[in-house]
This record gives C-alpha cells, structure tokens and sequence, in this order.
C-alpha cells in the first residue's frame, strides 16, 4: 500500500505509530499493552488488536524514527511468518508512506486461497484508515 501525506515525515511517524490513535481512526480496539523504547509505542512495545472476535498481540520489532517501523504478531491468530512495515519517505513537501504486510496462511486453514482473501480485508481497512489519516493532515 502507498499513501501520500501533505506534512513532514516526522509528523507522519508520530500519528501513525501511535498505536491507540491508529486504531482509532481504523475503528479498531488497540491498546499497548507494554510500552516499548521510546515509551510507550517505541521498540518492543506490544500492542493488542481488538477485532472480530479476535485479540491479536503485534510487537514492534524495528523502530527508526522518522523513517522505518516493523512489526510482528505474536499471538492470537493463525498466521505464519508475519512482518508489517511502514517505510515514511520525504515526498516534496510532504510523505510518501510504503507499508507492506507479509504473512503466510496456514495450508489447514485453506492455504494461499483463504490467505488472499484475508490479505484482501486487511488491505481495504488499512487503505481506508490511511486515506482518512491523510486527509486529517491537509
């Protein structure tokens, strides 16, 4: 997914690593529930994802500030081998945002088929919620 911002990298980071924000404007639960370096959504922190149902437990693995945020999930669904990264790029005046969600779907659980299909959902809802942030930075 790319999104452009019309505000400075910096800016960029800070609203979209703020865990509780994020899940804001996704329409989502999400807590840290242990802050991470800088404090709270820094390295290490973990946050827990509220959504269908389900709590899934992501950890920040990577953390460059204002450039680079990885994450990964830790517990509470099924997927395999699981990195988001958010990549902020000065774009002009503003930001470009690369973010890429890599996983893999267990074969049990229908393989690739049922994986896109889950890719799908998570690519529509993030758009949306990014496409708003933009929008609340012009």
């Amino acid at each position: 997914m790319q999104e452009r911002f019309a505000a400075p990298p910096a800016r960029v980071f800070a609203l979209l690593t703020d865990h509780v924000e994020f899940g804001r404007v996704l329409g989502e639960d999400i807590r840290v529930e242990r802050q991470g370096v800088p404090a709270p959504n820094g390295l290490g922190a973990v946050r827990a994802v509220r959504a269908r149902g389900l709590t899934i437990r992501e950890e920040v693995v990577a953390w460059e500030e204002p450039r680079t945020m990885a994450y990964r999930v830790v517990s509470g669904a099924p997927l395999q081998n699981h990195l988001g990264e958010l990549r902020f790029t000065p774009d002009g005046g503003g930001t470009r945002l690369d973010y890429r969600i890599r996983f893999d779907w267990p074969w049990y659980l229908g393989g690739a088929l049922v994986g896109n299909l889950v890719a799908k959902s998570l690519h529509q809802q993030i758009s949306a919620g990014l496409t708003k942030m933009a929008a609340m930075l012009r």
